[in-house]
């Protein structure tokens, strides 16, 4: 999945065609060959995600938090360097960011719920491939 693919995913929101490229990244994800993303890791994140989602997005403190979730991602990328399923998991999930807060003010929840479905998918389809 590349950055234009997660781009058109958080401002358009899911079709089939991405669907099948989140289940390839969740499955390389789970058995990369340079390393494998683990299921905590990926909760780490997940877990602020849901208290982001859950407080409300809109709140001025909360999307102060979502963009906090780009250096939390670098710091634990950083701390384990040579594991490229992590490397690539941080990526895609930073161009995600980056998408949800470099478009318009009047769709930027709706760019936030739609990276919670693609966050979601790769969580889940990183699990249906054997992610531990």
């Amino acid at each position: 999945m590349n950055q234009q693919n997660v781009r058109q995913w958080v401002n358009h929101g899911p079709d089939l065609g991405l669907l099948k490229m989140t289940e390839q990244l969740g499955s390389e994800l789970a058995k990369g060959s340079g390393g494998k993303l683990t299921t905590s890791q990926i909760r780490q994140v997940f877990t602020k995600l849901k208290a982001i989602e859950a407080k409300g997005f809109d709140l001025s403190e909360q999307r102060l938090a979502f963009m906090m979730l780009k250096p939390f991602l670098a710091y634990a990328s950083g701390r384990d360097s040579r594991n490229e399923a992590l490397k690539t998991f941080k990526n895609t999930m930073t161009w995600g960011i980056d998408a949800v807060l470099e478009g318009d003010s009047e769709t930027e929840t709706q760019r936030f719920n739609h990276f919670c479905k693609l966050f979601e998918a790769v969580l889940a389809y990183h699990r249906a491939h054997g992610g531990k």
